[in-house]
């Protein structure tokens, strides 16, 4: 049995566990190593995303591990209706008509995540012995991982979790904001904690929405942090949209940018705003 994980995509939060726990059933774990295709129509991490699956698919997976990024949650105003958010398995599926079985598990980590990880591992392997020592293996592994520290900075550095979660994306938001002499402060509160800061600023159904504007909220009123750096990663209206509605109640200096694109001018004119 082969079961093909992802990278990205909140990765960090639940594949520890999972990847644990599959290799105690007996299950081989197939992860691939696939460079996107920069020529897709859409943003880089989901450039990234069909890559692997194309690949997996490519070897013969016989399921795939995807992750609910929304906790079951469901919402017709949310996500800034990216699909890709929503509900990644569903539009998975309209580009990849042959994807193979999708096992869905939480995208966090919680002792509530051993009844599905008790229905995935009868799915695999219909042993409920093999299934019990397993969980018990891997069961140290559900608490959640900390946040990812971030060293004290004058610009707060607002991004879909996806994105802050990879260092590729800190690193080159480093590197832009350092050539116009100005530091990132990245979230460094855990997702349930900004979920509740978000709910202090926008009424939001989504988790990641919620999260989302919770890092509008929590970083506009931390005193260290002196402007904004919204950053989207496709300039696709919806996730602009719901940053937009949330830069509104701000007071301090913002610019909302779109990765990839040149940010040298709206960085500089930051900058200014701040009398940094």
């Amino acid at each position: 049995m082969r079961v093909g994980v992802l990278s990205g995509f909140l990765s960090r939060r639940y594949l520890g566990f999972w990847e644990a726990y599959l290799e105690a059933l007996g299950v081989e774990v197939v992860r691939a190593g696939a460079a996107p295709d920069l020529r897709q129509p859409y943003c880089l991490p989901v450039q990234g995303l069909l890559a692997q699956v194309e690949a997996l698919k490519a070897q013969g997976v016989d399921y795939l591990l995807l992750p609910d990024l929304q906790g079951g949650v469901e919402s017709e105003k949310g996500g800034g209706q990216c699909p890709w958010l929503l509900d990644l398995e569903a539009t998975l599926l309209r580009y990849f008509p042959g994807l193979p079985p999708v096992l869905k598990v939480p995208a966090e980590l919680s002792p509530k995540v051993l009844g599905r990880a008790g229905e995935v591992g009868q799915i695999l392997t219909q042993n409920p012995m093999l299934v019990g020592r397993a969980l018990d293996r891997a069961k140290s592994l559900l608490k959640p991982p900390p946040p990812l520290k971030s060293p004290p900075g004058n610009v707060g550095v607002v991004a879909q979790p996806y994105l802050l979660e990879d260092e590729g994306f800190r690193e080159a938001v480093r590197n832009a904001l350092a050539a116009v002499d100005l530091l990132p402060f990245f979230p460094d509160l855990p997702p349930e904690k900004l979920r509740e800061e978000g709910d202090k600023l926008l009424p939001m159904d989504l988790p990641t929405d919620k999260e989302l504007v919770g890092m509008v909220h929590y970083l506009h009123r931390l005193g260290r942090v002196k402007g904004l750096l919204l950053v989207v990663s496709y300039a696709c209206p919806p996730i602009p949209g719901l940053l937009r509605r949330a830069a509104r109640r701000l007071a301090k200096p913002h610019r909302l940018v779109t990765l990839g694109e040149d940010w040298t001018e709206s960085l500089s004119a930051l900058k200014a705003e701040m009398g940094a």
